[in-house]
């Protein structure tokens, strides 16, 4: 284009400013708008960034010319808001989980695809500087033919002060942090088959599961996937994710502070990963921040080449389909075949 996109903020909470510092970095967009049902998260965003200030989502629509909205809010909210984008002909964006259920994600994609429009999930941990390097070893071939993975999410951080709506949600570490993993693992090795769940609530402050395992079975391996946020250590690593993963020619493994070691053949190479600055980052979140980045930079890049983001609304259904699954085999204490809620 040869002017920037036009783009509006709806959701101006806690990860909310993440979102607004990463456009703040892209030359080819303009903030026109902000709007949240709390006048002064609303204010306050335009005040550090610009935009008009709006309290109701309809009427934003209604007043402004965007080519792209973004949507921050909490998935209760996803498909109201993602329709009325349709209906006045602009194209979204939507933090994760797209929704609770499948009918309203479908409905979402539906509606986007009605009008052509392109439609990304803000699916970011696949957009980590060092799982795109980890993505980069595996297509090289530099471990062979990948058979068995697991990726790690284990904290005790307190997320729920920022975050107050996981304490009451009967749905919690699964749909808040296991869906991201189980991305990656798509990311490292296809589409899983089938899956097992099993979960616990360990904080009886919660009414929703702290602690999850799932093993994936994909066509030519296994994936672990496990999160807890009732993991205790003597060294804070939140918010890293782990990887290990191992082929017929060596081993990937991506440990705490973002060591990467690779055995490749009999050759093994350590490397100490270094996170790309960004000026508003902060420890130790800047791991996150920076695929906040690097997926609002993938939306633009797609916008201009028209091309498809890997985390398109289309390809989301899987991953929802995947996190629902996991809730599936837990209730019912037996193997989901992926595809089975589609």
């Amino acid at each position: 284009m040869t002017r920037p996109y036009r783009f509006a903020l709806i959701g101006c909470g806690f990860f909310a400013q993440n979102h607004l510092h990463a456009w703040s970095e892209i030359p080819e967009v303009e903030l026109v708008a902000v709007c949240d049902i709390d006048p002064q998260r609303a204010s306050a965003a335009s005040a550090s960034f610009g935009g008009r200030v709006y309290t109701n989502a309809a009427e934003l629509f209604r007043n402004e010319s965007l080519d792209f909205v973004d949507i921050a809010t909490t998935a209760p909210t996803h498909r109201m808001m993602v329709e009325l984008a349709a209906e006045h002909g602009v194209a979204a964006i939507c933090q994760k989980p797209l929704a609770w259920e499948m009918d309203d994600a479908k409905a979402m994609v539906s509606a986007c695809a009605a009008k052509g429009l392109p439609f990304m999930v803000h699916e970011n941990f696949r957009f980590q500087y060092p799982m795109r390097r980890i993505k980069e070893l595996l297509d090289s071939g530099a471990i062979g033919q990948p058979f068995f993975g697991r990726v790690s999410f284990r904290t005790a951080h307190d997320v729920y002060s920022a975050q107050p709506w996981l304490v009451d949600n009967e749905r919690m570490i699964i749909i808040d942090v296991a869906v991201h993993l189980f991305d990656l693992a798509r990311c490292f090795f296809g589409e899983p088959q089938t899956l097992f769940t099993d979960a616990l609530r360990v904080n009886p402050i919660i009414a929703g599961e702290d602690v999850a395992t799932v093993l994936m079975h994909m066509d030519k391996a296994t994936c672990i996937v496990d999160a807890s946020y009732e993991t205790r250590s003597d060294h804070n690593t939140y918010p890293q994710t782990f990887v290990t993963l191992e082929g017929t020619e060596g081993t990937i493994t991506l440990g705490p502070d973002y060591h990467l070691q690779v055995v490749s053949r009999g050759i093994v190479t350590d490397e100490d990963l270094v996170i790309p600055e960004h000026p508003w980052a902060s420890l130790p979140w800047n791991g996150i921040q920076d695929s906040v980045y690097n997926i609002q930079r993938h939306w633009v890049d797609c916008l201009a080449a028209g091309t498809t983001p890997e985390t398109s609304g289309l390809d989301t259904l899987t991953l929802l389909d995947i996190t629902l699954g996991a809730y599936e085999s837990f209730t019912t204490g037996s193997r989901y075949t992926v595809g089975s809620l589609s």
